[in-house]
């Protein structure tokens, strides 16, 4: 239930045939998992940038399935985290952008069409010098 309340902001329909399809050792060892994951105060969800190195491919998503416009609402309202302890805020004004969001993917040579200097994303590939990042959901404790 924790999970699902984690995740009611997205891609409920999808989580619920997941667990629908599990057998009860399978949804024991999920609940287990999450409580070892957070503790007795339990999991807040984040989304997570990873830096992208030049050979892998842009299409290659780690969790393809949760970008759909669910998730884009979600992470429209939301702050994305690097591994290291810096925040950062994503582009929603123009189609460039958003069209990246969407992907889980913002390519290294993402150019912001409005030659923006404050544009959110320029300050995340100057973070990234120049790499891709690719976007996933993480679980941490609180």
């Amino acid at each position: 239930m924790l999970l699902r309340e984690a995740m009611s902001d997205f891609g409920m329909k999808a989580v619920d045939g997941w667990w629908s399809e599990l057998d009860e050792r399978a949804r024991s060892d999920v609940i287990t998992l999450w409580e070892n994951a957070g503790g007795e105060s339990g999991c807040t969800v984040r989304v997570e940038g990873r830096i992208v190195e030049e050979e892998e491919d842009a299409r290659a998503g780690d969790d393809a399935e949760l970008w759909h416009n669910d998730f884009y609402e979600y992470l429209v309202n939301h702050e994305f985290n690097f591994a290291q302890p810096r925040v950062f805020h994503i582009c929603t004004q123009l189609p460039e952008a958003r069209a990246s969001v969407k992907a889980g993917f913002i390519p290294g040579n993402f150019r912001c069409p409005e030659a923006n200097h404050d544009c959110p994303m320029r300050e995340i590939l100057e973070f990234t010098r120049g790499k891709a990042v690719r976007l996933r959901i993480a679980f941490t404790p609180k």
